[in-house]
């Protein structure tokens, strides 16, 4: 086994994660090494591909957002809705987000982290960590089957939802649950008609119809991913038939029903049991980053601008050189992120399609004011519980029972419960966060 190497930090996991952290470390003086068990170019095809406008700047201050709008032309509009009650957000040419295949995205990020002095080693793993008196003091890679122990003074794990680093130094999951949903989707060549209409081009769409919902990314400049998630009980019929039972879903949708005639450009890609979970992100000598520390629904399409966010947070930790920086980097993650993840639950529940929300989704359509708390939802600017105020809310509901429409009061009680684990969550993070901060 050869040894010898020190550095300051090895990086496992070299995409969103992991290259964005390696590229903002380096940059900070660091002596950094991101290995990555694939080879690059690769596809990550488990992804939404959505970067919202708050990634978008993130990317611009790494300078490759200029690169990602090339391939991918901004998002401007954003379709949601129930059933028929659906709304259009204009986020404006500046403003909005893009879809960009991970085959392409991942490449220009390690491209910038070796730009900016890391050193990225592709088709190497991860086997084991170095422990010393109870830290974590390097790693020991592996590459053509030779190994190799580098020593560090923090290893990090952007290694994925099966983070190998998580599982080598126990960190251990909270308010972890199982995917109530499957999902199922596809690439397909973006048929000329779809380029022609301005309801479907430069959007993304996420339509909740029934217990099911439908999405539809424009990805790159002439393709469009198309996906369903169907309740996990509609998709267990279906095993070991899941190309035949997503196109069958196609064909039943008028919004989605002609791309079946196009040309799919992809094998259907499934995701049938999914777990969601918070991980202790912070320990002596090592800490976790993206999907590998924090796993949420990907209803909102937040995955990727979080990663982001979290790699940049977590480099700014790592420069501050103590343990106590990267516990409080973990704190904070959480501070900033429990709202975000209790709100993707409510809507990747099949329950989402109710008559509150229906009238939420009709207030939205007719309301400026309340179309511009989605935009700074988009922004991280306000709370996913505080889109629609509470006088609002109540009023909605009021107008539901007036007319008739009494199933509405039994979704409004879940809401509140639901805000309420959420805000009680969130005041004992920030409560953590506090103490944390007063650390040296």
């Amino acid at each position: 086994m050869g040894m010898g190497r020190e550095l300051d930090v090895v990086v496992v996991g070299a995409r969103c994660a992991g290259a964005t952290f390696g590229a903002f470390a380096a940059q900070a003086g660091k002596r950094v090494l991101v290995v990555d068990a694939d080879d690059m170019p690769s596809d990550q095809p488990l992804s939404t591909h959505f970067i919202g406008m708050y990634g978008m700047s993130i990317l611009d201050e790494l300078g490759v957002g200029h690169r990602v709008r090339a391939v991918a032309p901004p998002v401007r509009f954003i379709r949601n809705g129930v059933d028929d009650a659906v709304i259009t957000i204009d986020f404006g040419d500046e403003r909005g987000g893009a879809c960009i295949r991970r085959i392409d995205l991942d490449p220009m990020l390690v491209e910038e982290a070796r730009a900016r002095g890391a050193a990225v080693e592709l088709k190497t793993s991860l086997v084991d960590v170095l422990r010393q008196d109870g830290r974590v003091v390097g790693a020991v890679i592996e590459r053509d089957g030779a190994r190799e122990e580098v020593r560090a003074r923090w290893v990090v794990g952007a290694d994925g939802r099966h983070s190998k680093l998580a599982s080598l130094v126990g960190a251990e999951e909270y308010l972890a649950y199982d995917a109530p949903r499957a999902a199922f989707w596809a690439y397909w060549r973006r048929p000329e008609w779809f380029s022609a209409d301005p309801s479907y081009d430069n959007n993304v769409t996420i339509l909740h119809l029934e217990h099911d919902y439908l999405m539809v990314f424009p990805v790159n400049k002439d393709e469009v991913l198309v996906g369903v998630a169907v309740p996990l009980d509609r998709a267990s019929e279906w095993r070991g038939r899941h190309e035949a039972f997503y196109l069958e879903q196609l064909r039943a949708r008028p919004f989605v029903a002609r791309f079946p005639d196009g040309e799919r450009r992809s094998k259907v890609v499934s995701f049938v049991k999914g777990r969601y979970f918070f991980r202790r992100a912070a320990g002596p000598g090592w800490a976790l980053v993206g999907d590998a520390g924090l796993f949420k629904d990907f209803t909102p399409g937040f995955g990727i601008t979080d990663a982001f966010r979290d790699a940049r947070a977590l480099a700014q930790a790592i420069e501050g050189g103590s343990d106590a920086h990267l516990e409080r980097y973990w704190r904070v993650r959480d501070v900033e992120s429990v709202e975000l993840f209790a709100f993707a639950r409510m809507l990747g529940t099949p329950g989402y399609n109710n008559a509150l929300n229906r009238a939420a989704f009709r207030a939205i359509a007719e309301r400026r004011d309340l179309q511009a708390r989605i935009i700074a939802f988009h922004e991280r600017k306000l709370s996913p519980f505080a889109l629609i105020p509470s006088g609002t809310a109540i009023g909605l509901l009021l107008g539901e029972l007036f007319r008739g429409r009494f199933d509405a009061f039994p979704t409004f009680v879940d809401a509140v419960k639901e805000g309420g684990r959420s805000a009680k969550e969130l005041r004992h993070r920030k409560a953590l966060a506090a103490s944390v901060a007063q650390l040296p």
